[in-house]
């Protein structure tokens, strides 16, 4: 019985380690693959999509870029001074605020001094509560926005100029109803922003890549466009309300309307300076808790992509009960260490991503955490976001009113 659960371990932990290197194989292909492809005027991708059929008009703007906001993030005022003077087509900044006391607004009115006359607008409330608090700031700001492509940004994401101009040539698809942004976590100056970078540089962003490439709709909407058509047709963000990931919810709406969900090859930085390891590991649990309620069979089989701390299992077990598969499991544990710097590091690489070294050792220790914050949407559903917690139901449905909580995640 030992030789057989050190066997199994010490083989799925072998798998692990071809599947993570897969995956950074593939991240590689498909972030080259948007930094070889030629920048096209964008006007002329807004007037072929319009030609195509997604119903976009001439006027301008033709883009309103939505920017939820609640507090004060990591580099708040340099975020939002990215949107200032982006390239492509004409563009508008809708800022929604829900409170009027909100401590970020004096950053945000400092921010809009570099906007051009008319391009960037603060809306403070306007809409009626609902139960997610970041959809109720979508309908807000959607009523005021002129653009036939509505782009949400969360407050924590920050651009280079060329954003507009490589995210939204996806839209040259007239199948395309989303465009979906890949990113990164920059700039940690704490450890638990370190390891919440390493989540998101080693599993969320390959797996997003995996995901799209398997024809699999998963969409974390840090940076994601929607045709208004499209939007409308799927009833609009009113529709998404009560659901707590309303970004996967809405691409999967898109999809079931017939349309496609794009993945873009461009990535933006989610800033992510100072975080308390706490916080990291709730974020973590939190997210795996929304993926677990939309298919808890390929939740499960993303612990594949995970192999160390199988193999370290395998190594204890084998140690522990005298067999002879000791020695390998120890040399595998090694080479998995090894195995998932390296593959930190090319992806740290290819994105542009500024993570130290020092940090990159850390990946070890973020894949232990990660198993273990795996395992406990298994046994429990209730969430805490942004000083409210309730419990999930089915496509992260919220099942409970919000009771307001002390959450530092």
């Amino acid at each position: 019985m030992v030789h057989s659960v050190a066997y199994f371990l010490l083989a799925v932990g072998a798998v692990g380690i071809a599947l993570t290197t897969a995956q950074v194989l593939l991240a590689a292909v498909f972030l080259r693959r948007g930094s070889n492809s030629p920048i096209k005027d964008t006007n002329s991708t807004v007037a072929n999509a319009r030609g195509a059929g997604l119903g976009l008009t001439g006027h301008s703007p033709r883009i309103s870029i939505i920017k939820p906001v609640s507090g004060i993030e990591d580099g708040l005022e340099l975020n939002l001074e990215s949107f200032a003077n982006l390239a492509g087509p004409s563009y508008e900044l809708i800022i929604s605020v829900a409170d009027p006391d909100d401590p970020a607004l004096p950053i945000i009115n400092k921010a809009l001094s570099l906007f051009s006359e008319g391009t960037a607008r603060v809306i403070i409330g306007g809409a009626c509560r609902m139960d997610n608090p970041k959809v109720e700031r979508l309908v807000a700001a959607a009523k005021y926005a002129a653009g036939e492509i509505l782009l949400i940004s969360d407050s924590n994401v920050r651009v280079s100029s060329d954003y507009l101009t490589r995210s939204l040539r996806e839209f040259e698809d007239p199948r395309v109803g989303c465009v979906v942004n890949l990113f990164v976590g920059d700039r940690a100056a704490s450890l638990g922003a370190a390891l919440e970078c390493l989540y998101i540089l080693t599993f969320v962003l390959p797996g997003t890549i995996l995901a799209a490439l398997a024809g699999v709709t998963c969409v974390v909407g840090k940076s994601m466009a929607l045709s208004r058509r499209v939007l409308d047709e799927i009833g609009g963000f009113e529709a998404f309300a009560e659901v707590l990931a309303e970004d996967q919810s809405i691409g999967l709406a898109v999809v079931q309307s017939g349309y496609r969900v794009t993945l873009s090859p461009f990535v933006v930085q989610n800033i992510v300076e100072k975080r308390t390891v706490v916080a990291a590991v709730k974020r973590q649990v939190r997210w795996g808790k929304m993926r677990y309620s939309f298919s808890k069979l390929r939740y499960t089989s993303e612990f594949l992509c995970n192999p160390m701390p199988l193999l370290l299992s395998a190594s204890i077990v084998s140690y522990t009960a005298g067999l002879s598969t000791a020695l390998t499991s120890v040399l595998l544990v090694g080479s998995a260490v090894v195995a998932r710097i390296m593959q930190a590091a090319a992806v740290n690489c290819l994105t542009g991503t500024r993570l130290p070294i020092s940090s990159l050792t850390l990946v070890p220790v973020q894949d232990w955490i990660q198993i273990a914050a795996q395992f406990i949407p298994y046994f429990s559903s209730s969430v805490d976001w942004r000083g409210f917690r309730t419990r999930l139901g089915r496509g992260t449905q919220i099942l409970e009113p919000r009771k307001a909580v002390r959450s530092g995640a």
